[in-house]
């Protein structure tokens, strides 16, 4: 006799953004303006929009500052790696051995702001950089300052859809 544990991963019907926006949810991380496209991590860590679902998921935490409405991005494959900015550009990184670690927990904070662009849709503002948002460029995560210009606005727009990890182990 043996236990077989399976782990399976369910989309959960409902995409209540607010619930998304709740610590404590996992996510996958939608492009407003390529539908196709979800946050996913390149194998040196580099945070990317990826076409289809990237396979990679987001614990929603509350911000590693400390602050008040703030949120970070804890990789579920990664369990002590979190999503920080670093030089401009997002990467998940280990918060046991972080690069300029004095910063670490700013860098990897953001403030959710949904309907900022567009309705539906959150964007994020950094901690350390007010003005500056997660966007993506050429594919590639990084945060910029708000331009104004409607792409700037599409680029950094995302859904949170909430993503439920089950687990199930039997005899």
């Amino acid at each position: 006799m043996f236990s077989l544990c399976i782990a399976t991963v369910a989309v959960l019907v409902s995409l209540n953004l607010v619930h998304a926006q709740e610590t404590g949810t996992f996510v996958r991380l939608r492009s407003q303006n390529y539908p196709d496209y979800t946050w996913g991590l390149h194998p040196n860590g580099d945070a990317y929009i990826k076409q289809g679902f990237s396979g990679n998921v987001f614990h929603i935490v509350p911000g590693l500052t400390g602050q008040p409405g703030t949120v970070s991005f804890n990789s579920v494959d990664y369990p002590c790696s979190y999503l920080r900015h670093y030089g401009y550009f997002v990467n998940l990184e280990s918060s046991k051995n972080p690069r300029n670690a004095h910063i670490f927990d700013k860098d990897a904070t953001f403030y959710p702001r949904p309907n900022r662009f567009i309705p539906g849709y959150t964007a994020y503002e950094s901690v350390n950089y007010p003005g500056h948002f997660i966007r993506h460029a050429g594919y590639r995560l990084q945060i910029r300052r708000d331009d104004g210009s409607l792409l700037f606005k599409k680029d950094a727009s995302f859904k949170a859809e909430p993503i439920e990890l089950l687990e199930r182990c039997g005899s």
